[in-house]
């Protein structure tokens, strides 16, 4: 017995592959570059940066956290595409639901990745003394640490037969640095 019609069921599985299809790639990147943050805050906190590799440390943070704000870009402007949407009901009300958590996720990164930078720049500037320094990489790492929880966030969301959701808990504003 043969249909012309598709199950929601198979348009959905189309809606989640492409949607695994582009948030993998970006939270590996995400990864990538929050892993090279982390490990020189793990060297300064080992007490293995001198002067020169500390200069290094900032640079290469600041790199890696130019590079995220790239990715956040790239990130709210994805968008489900019609293609993929045309047969589902409710479409609107989950490219509403993706837009409003995308939303929120890119502000908490975003105060996660402008910590980091403003600290960057304050040592571009001379402003940090060597304790200063170690609390600057104190909160690098904590911000750093948070944005790999907000990923986690991104890599839970799922989308069911006709709905968006997440498949953990929200992060409160302690988490910020």
């Amino acid at each position: 017995m043969s249909s012309n019609t598709i199950s929601p069921k198979i348009q959905t599985d189309s809606l989640v592959e492409r949607f695994n299809e582009f948030k993998s790639p970006l939270c590996g990147e995400f990864r990538f570059a929050l892993n090279n943050i982390l490990c020189w805050t793990h060297l300064l906190r080992l007490g293995r940066l001198d002067h020169s590799t500390t200069v290094q440390a900032f640079e290469v943070i600041e790199h890696n956290a130019k590079h995220q704000s790239l990715l956040l870009d790239k990130l709210l402007d994805w968008r489900l595409t019609s293609e993929v949407t045309s047969q589902l009901p409710n479409v609107d009300d989950i490219n509403q639901q993706f837009e409003e958590f995308k939303s929120a996720l890119c502000v908490d990164i975003r105060f996660a990745l402008n910590s980091i930078l403003c600290w960057t720049y304050l040592f571009h500037l001379g402003r940090l003394d060597k304790s200063t320094i170690l609390q600057a990489f104190e909160v690098i790492e904590h911000n750093a640490k948070h944005q790999n929880q907000l990923i986690d966030q991104l890599l839970n969301w799922r989308l069911t037969q006709n709905d968006l959701y997440p498949t953990s808990n929200k992060l409160s504003n302690k988490d910020w640095k």
